[in-house]
């Protein structure tokens, strides 16, 4: 009996010492994190104190900048209100240790000739300028060489400020590689130049609050939701870097829809939880991404890859500022045309993330360029995937969200023990934890093991519901379409009654519910009510029809 207590005295000890050391890496993390604010700027030194104080990091860590509250600065405005007094402050810190070159370089800025730093990462604070405007009088003449597309000094003030403590002369006409690219560690040389930098930004300080917090709430629960890929876009190459983060996302057992045609993935497409999307190739954000409201489970992350996805972050109508405003908490993009081969890479990114990385590292290792247009916003220190799916489980029942990881847990039994196995766990989840998502899961599984009857049952549960979200509204209409696919027409065609009668509906997705109810009002023997939906589909498609309005009840 004393062999098993030593025994169980040794683990207690060992597994609080894994707590203690988790505690203090946290902790050391946020000692060597900078948060830099602007003081003319509305809320930017609120925001920075609030970050702060939510992630333990000490206000001394806190950087003053008097900068211009314009998104677009010169040079010479960020070097004199940027650059330079950001250097100085890391020096008068003792967070950087070098000696400055005797002379100020071309730009005007102060350089190290010799530095090493003790700096995990940067925060810039909404307020802090976003992007230098280009100034032909200062391309240097040593780039007559490059092509003219790359002879441009414009770019992110984030990857300018990476490379803060670059050797003196370091150019910024065209993009310098960034070492850290595809890489988890680099060389103690490397690094000592190299600052990593992320931006907690967006539309306004409402936003910019609720992602440092719901960044920590994900932390606790747990990343839950669904997965969104939309490919289709006009290069191979970016199409193979999206696909790849679907099959990576796969592969964690998440339930991922793929969009692969030409059309853009829109309001017919089902969009409950989007935890993670990545697509492209649209200048600005449109249906769902759009919309004033959309239900978004905390920590999610968003990516669309577009030349110019970040040419503004206090616009809602540029990506990032819309994945920011809808509630999204870490996403990446471009301040002016990076082109392709100098974009974020979705799949590197999402891979670091979900083998436990931190934002910040993922962000670094997924980016080929410093010196150039890349910007990410979020938390550096977040990470998604602190929490383990097993954990989630646990603790599902309190979230919002929760029943998305029973259904990943489905899918893990599903790929790892087989179909009845996966049945089991999803009927037992399901009647402790109903909802619409889970019954669609749980009846596709029976319907693929011909249990149709099952199948059936599970999506009655949609009898008792007459209103439906505007984020369910597909779903609920894959649930009409498999009641329809297996017998239960008239519940299948009450279903799309009901959706018909949901006011506000995008014109697209009205023809899909047009469209779908004509099938099942046929099925069910009623030709005057198919005729009608029929005729109305027609209508809305129609290029002289009066519902030329996007929205059109």
């Amino acid at each position: 009996m004393s062999v098993f207590r030593n025994i169980y005295f040794l683990l207690f000890q060992f597994l609080f010492g894994l707590q203690v050391l988790s505690a203090q890496t946290n902790q050391e993390l946020a000692n060597s994190t900078i948060i830099v604010v602007n003081r003319s700027a509305p809320d930017s030194l609120q925001i920075g104190q609030y970050y702060a104080k939510q992630r333990g990091i000490p206000e001394s860590n806190l950087v003053y900048l008097d900068a211009p509250i314009q998104e677009t600065i010169s040079i010479s405005q960020y070097v004199e209100s940027v650059s330079n007094p950001l250097l100085n402050a890391l020096l008068d810190n003792h967070w950087v240790k070098g000696v400055k070159d005797t002379t100020r370089d071309t730009y005007g800025r102060e350089r190290l000739s010799a530095s090493i730093h003790s700096i995990r990462f940067v925060v810039l604070i909404a307020g802090v300028p976003l992007r230098i405007a280009n100034d032909p009088s200062q391309i240097l003449k040593a780039s007559n060489n490059l092509p003219n597309k790359f002879r441009v000094n414009n770019g992110s003030v984030d990857t300018e400020v990476a490379l803060l403590l670059a050797p003196p002369n370091t150019s910024m006409t065209a993009f310098l590689p960034n070492p850290y690219f595809g890489k988890k560690a680099i060389s103690e040389q490397l690094a000592n130049r190299v600052l990593k930098v992320c931006r907690i930004d967006g539309p306004t300080k409402a936003d910019v609050i609720r992602l440092i917090d719901h960044t920590l709430e994900a932390e606790k629960i747990g990343l839950m939701g669904r997965v969104y890929i939309d490919t289709g876009g006009p290069h191979k190459k970016g199409d193979a870097w999206i696909r790849s983060a679907g099959t990576i996302a796969e592969k964690a057992y998440f339930d991922t829809d793929y969009e692969s045609s030409k059309r853009l993935m829109d309001y017919r497409d089902r969009f409950d939880a989007p935890a993670i999307y990545m697509g492209w190739y649209r200048n600005r954000a449109y249906a769902q991404w759009g919309a004033s409201r959309w239900p978004v489970p905390p920590g999610a992350i968003g990516f669309h890859l577009h030349s110019f996805s970040a040419t503004s972050v206090r616009d809602s109508k540029t990506w990032l500022g819309a994945f920011i405003s809808q509630g999204y908490c870490a996403s990446v993009g471009n301040v002016y045309e990076p082109y392709l081969e100098y974009t974020h890479r979705p799949h590197i990114l999402l891979e670091h993330l979900i083998e436990g990385a931190n934002f910040g590292d993922a962000v670094m290792s997924s980016m080929p360029s410093l010196s150039w247009q890349s910007v990410a916003i979020g938390d550096p220190l977040y990470r998604p995937f602190k929490v383990g799916l097993r954990e989630q489980l646990k603790q599902s029942s309190d979230t919002v969200f929760g029943n998305y990881a029973s259904i990943r847990e489905i899918n893990r039994i599903l790929a790892e023990e087989g179909s009845e196995e996966a049945i089991i766990f999803g009927r037992t989840r399901f009647v402790s934890q109903p909802s619409l998502a889970l019954a669609y899961r749980l009846a596709v599984l029976y319907s693929n093991s011909g249990q149709y009857s099952e199948s059936i049952e599970v999506l009655k549960v949609v009898r008792f519901m007459s209103k439906f979200s505007i984020d369910e509204i597909v779903l609920v209409q894959k649930i009409a379409n498999l009641l329809n696919k297996h017998g239960e027409n008239e519940l299948a065609l009450n279903l799309y009654s009901k959706l018909l009668e949901e006011r506000g509906l995008d014109k697209q997705l009205l023809i899909s519910l047009y469209e779908g109810g004509t099938i099942v009002a046929s099925s069910c023997g009623k030709s005057v009510l198919s005729s009608r939906w029929s005729i109305e589909a027609r209508k809305l498609k129609s290029p002289i029809s009066d519902f030329s309005k996007n929205k059109i009840r």
